[in-house]
């Protein structure tokens, strides 16, 4: 029986990308007896088992999941492997040659967690991105951990993102149950040209959950293939405003408390707020409205569709 599956999904791949993906696990050191691997196609136009060979596997095939979304390509995935370890890994994730065989060493080290993910997620840029626009490139699930870390807090920021995400059999057998039973959490995630996040998220809230940890290792390296289109302004920007929406939605399905913001008032309407309000609360608004003015057009761009995304959320939460 193999010891880890790859699960790969995928919707309307780039191919370049999915080749590169597909011949960086071809090069894994684990011999091919150890895992298997399926691409699930989530409702491509083009279906994608007639575009890449996976001939060089023994143990590799094709499913579809025709229910468009990332989350539901996943639960195909999960019922249909059998591995103890299952590893996610996306359609433009190209895996260091020891990624398989280093998740099976730190699974075995490290039996108190549930969920484990690369703590290197490294860019390679078809172009070069606008230097205004590099703050917000982590965005793209990209990061750099200094030091390994677990935890068993789903709220701090010791998350594995779905870019080489490994999970055992126990949590994932968990999530399918809790995602099925529960359709608002089937909402999370990519679907089609949507761009909300936040599915892989709950990989960690179950596993903490269940009594479980989970961790970033220094040790796993992924290389992000990030095409032209998702270095541009507007994709970006549609790209904050999903994950405000999602990160919402997430803590409201969890029981916390989501509150609304206000993009600060117009310079007339602040003056007539100033006047009416009390010392203290006048000097708190005045340095809240000075912070506010003196952002980039760009950063305001991104703190009003941060704002968009929030409101769609109560939005959703009410109609």
């Amino acid at each position: 029986m193999s010891q880890v599956s790859v699960v790969i999904c995928t919707h309307n791949p780039r191919q370049d990308h999915l080749e590169r993906t597909l011949a960086s696990l071809k090069k894994q050191g684990l011999p091919q007896e150890f895992w298997e691997l399926l691409v699930v196609d989530n409702a491509s136009s083009t279906p994608v088992a007639g575009l890449h060979d996976l001939a060089w596997h023994a143990n590799a095939r094709h499913v579809v999941e025709p229910k468009l979304g990332l989350t539901m390509a996943r639960i195909r995935g999960i019922a249909e492997t059998a591995s103890e370890v299952i590893l996610f890994v996306d359609d433009d994730n190209v895996l260091a040659p020891n990624y398989l065989s280093t998740v099976l060493e730190i699974m075995r080290r490290e039996p108190q967690l549930g969920v484990i993910g690369a703590g290197r997620l490294e860019p390679e840029f078809e172009e070069t991105p606008d230097p205004e626009l590099m703050p917000y490139m982590p965005m793209l699930a990209l990061r750099t951990v200094p030091v390994s870390r677990w935890s068993n807090d789903p709220e701090d920021k010791i998350i594995p993102w779905g870019a080489g995400m490994a999970v055992t059999r126990a949590v994932a057998e968990q999530y399918r149950r809790m995602i099925l039973a529960d359709p608002l959490k089937q909402r999370l995630d990519r679907a089609g040209n949507t761009l909300n996040s936040c599915g892989d998220d709950e990989f960690s809230w179950v596993a903490c959950e269940m009594g479980s940890g989970k961790g970033l290792f220094t040790e796993l390296q992924v290389t992000h293939l990030i095409g032209r289109a998702r270095l541009q302004r507007e994709y970006l920007l549609r790209l904050a405003e999903g994950h405000a929406f999602s990160r919402a939605f997430l803590v409201h399905l969890h029981g916390g408390v989501v509150h609304r913001a206000q993009a600060p008032p117009s310079l007339t309407k602040f003056l007539g707020r100033l006047a009416r309000l009390r010392l203290s609360e006048a000097m708190y608004e005045g340095e809240r409205w000075a912070r506010y003015r003196s952002l980039t057009e760009v950063e305001r761009a991104f703190g009003s569709a941060k704002l968009a995304g929030i409101e769609r959320f109560f939005h959703t939460i009410q109609g």
